[in-house]
């Protein structure tokens, strides 16, 4: 027969095994799901950015002639799309008289926890915490000392949608215009605005894209602040052996 003693020994063992698997349990349980969390959010942002990625050849496509409309499908899951307000952007250069120019929207998925997808002048910009990765570039051509741009002007601001839904981003081209062309062409100047996040990622890319196509390293691209909404990036004083900027505008429409 045990003594008591022996016996409250065993029950306070038993205690103590129990509370710690419990513990254990607990903390595994916590981490787990939080893990779980993180990798849902990260993956459901992962999945806008491929779509985005659809999207931005969708437009090439309507830009190229291929068809007349194109509709991406995009899952918000707890996030959000809408499109931006109107931004400009010129290109001009010695003996231009008009800067050619455009005014697309972007459009902008945000997820709603420090993440966001942007389709902004044909290219796709993915930002986190603030920082931005331009991770589809536009459909620019800085080669060979040439410089051949043709924007993407998306139409139809002040749209938005958000929750658990699956979009339709629909998209029809409404028209196709060579704005200028110049051999040579001297002096050429880009002004764009974009949001103060998106800033610094255009100047890298047009920074980088004029150093290799005139072969001179050379600080061509500044950023300044208009407002709290909008930074301007200017790019000026290169030349290339020719230049040439065409304008394809598609009217965007949320479903």
């Amino acid at each position: 027969m045990r003594s008591d003693g022996r016996a409250v020994s065993e029950v306070v063992g038993f205690v103590l095994v129990f509370t710690l698997v419990i513990g254990t349990v607990t903390i595994v349980y916590a981490g787990g799901f939080g893990g779980l969390d993180a990798t849902r959010d990260a993956e459901r942002v992962n999945n806008a950015e491929r779509a985005f990625d659809v999207m931005a050849n969708n437009f090439e496509q309507l830009a190229s002639g291929d068809a007349p409309n194109r509709a991406t499908e995009i899952k918000l899951s707890e996030a959000s799309l809408s499109t931006t307000s109107n931004r400009l952007t010129t290109i001009n250069a010695s003996g231009i008289d008009t800067a050619a120019g455009a005014n697309p929207v972007a459009i902008r998925y945000d997820s709603g926890d420090g993440s966001q997808i942007v389709y902004e002048l044909g290219a796709v910009i993915r930002i986190d915490d603030g920082n931005a990765v331009m991770i589809r570039e536009p459909d620019f051509l800085f080669a060979d000392n040439r410089t051949v741009v043709r924007y993407i002007s998306a139409r139809g601001s002040g749209q938005g949608t958000g929750g658990s839904t699956t979009v339709l981003v629909r998209a029809e081209k409404q028209s196709t215009a060579l704005l200028a062309t110049q051999s040579p062409a001297a002096n050429v100047t880009i002004r764009m605005q974009t949001h103060p996040e998106r800033a610094a990622v255009w100047e890298a890319y047009f920074e980088r894209e004029i150093e290799d196509t005139t072969g001179t390293s050379n600080d061509y691209c500044d950023t300044t602040s208009v407002d709290v909404t909008t930074d301007r990036v200017v790019c000026y004083g290169f030349t290339v052996d020719s230049l040439s900027v065409s304008r394809v505008r598609v009217d965007v429409e949320l479903t």
